[in-house]
């Protein structure tokens, strides 16, 4: 029998000499190193909270995706949302929760995975606060309310 690695994310199967999974680009596992990874990661999903803080609100898609990132950076986690028509047209917000004592660690990896899906904004943010138009990086003053050349709105006035 020939040795396979397998995806700890889509379950994919790959040759023993192959590294990283070509569709999540996430390091192969050995048959029985993924179903460890499996196991831990039933583990925590299904592990009680006490007290559980709510760290994230959204879709029930991405509440579900950022409790996938939690559960492989070892946090517990779990997705609820409240009772709604149940007919599809209310769009109830689901909530991502954890136990208290990982708060810290899942707001810095629930940043750090947003940081990952969207480089752009950490672009932005450098661009803007070195004094250029994130848009089209000419130089803006520090109290500008838009910019001068590609009229970007730098701030946005409530009121």
């Amino acid at each position: 029998m020939k040795q396979v690695k397998i995806c700890p994310e889509c379950n994919a199967e790959y040759f023993a000499h192959i590294e990283k999974c070509a569709d999540c680009g996430v390091v192969l596992l050995l048959p029985e190193e993924n179903q460890k990874v499996q196991e831990e990661k039933k583990r925590l999903r299904e592990k009680p909270l006490e007290q559980g803080v709510v760290v994230s609100e959204g879709e029930l898609k991405w509440m579900q995706e950022l409790q996938d990132v939690l559960l492989d950076s070892g946090v517990a986690s779990a997705v609820t949302a409240d009772d709604g028509c149940n007919k599809g047209c209310c769009g109830n917000t689901c909530r991502l929760q954890v136990s208290s004592e990982d708060v810290e660690k899942a707001k810095d990896r629930v940043e750090q995975y947003y940081a990952e899906v969207h480089p752009e904004i950490q672009a932005s943010n450098e661009l803007a606060s070195s004094g250029k138009c994130p848009a089209c990086g000419s130089a803006v003053d520090a109290d500008a309310v838009e910019c001068p050349d590609c009229g970007l709105i730098l701030v946005i006035a409530e009121k």
